[in-house]
């Protein structure tokens, strides 16, 4: 049984704000016992964060936010972006995805696992290709 898995942004964000798939996320995590994130998640994760900021979600809320994040992401394996970065760029083009989006997936590629992602647009991209094997997101139709 696989116990580990690759998180991206936005599954932390989803972990420590109310989402539209914030309950698929408490629950898939709970079938891995060990995660791995980019150096470059504690920038997403805030950035993500920050534009939540509205009317129902304060600025005082979104440190909250954040400051939960952190301590969750300090408890998993944080890889540098040099781990990834050659083959981040040669993916990205390749798939016409985000720098981002394609280090993450060279990351659960290298380590063999999956990714846990909520990023549908990422996961339609992928459909036809070898990485379609390794994320895991909402509704996802495994052949």
């Amino acid at each position: 049984m696989v116990t580990e898995a690759v998180l991206d942004s936005s599954v932390i964000v989803a972990l420590v704000t109310l989402e539209k798939h914030s309950d698929w996320v408490s629950n898939k995590i709970k079938e891995y016992k060990y995660y791995h994130i980019l150096d470059l998640s504690f920038y997403e994760v805030a950035n993500a964060v920050k534009y939540k900021v509205s009317d129902r979600f304060s600025q005082k809320d979104a440190a909250t936010a954040f400051k939960q994040a952190e301590k969750i992401m300090n408890l998993y394996a944080i890889h540098n972006y040099s781990e990834t970065i050659t083959d981040s760029l040669n993916v990205a083009l390749e798939l016409n995805v985000s720098l981002y989006d394609a280090a993450f997936l060279v990351l659960a590629d290298k380590l063999d696992r999956r990714l846990l992602t909520l990023d549908e647009k990422l996961s339609m991209k992928l459909e036809c290709t070898k990485y379609f094997g390794l994320i895991e997101y909402p509704n996802k139709q495994f052949p």
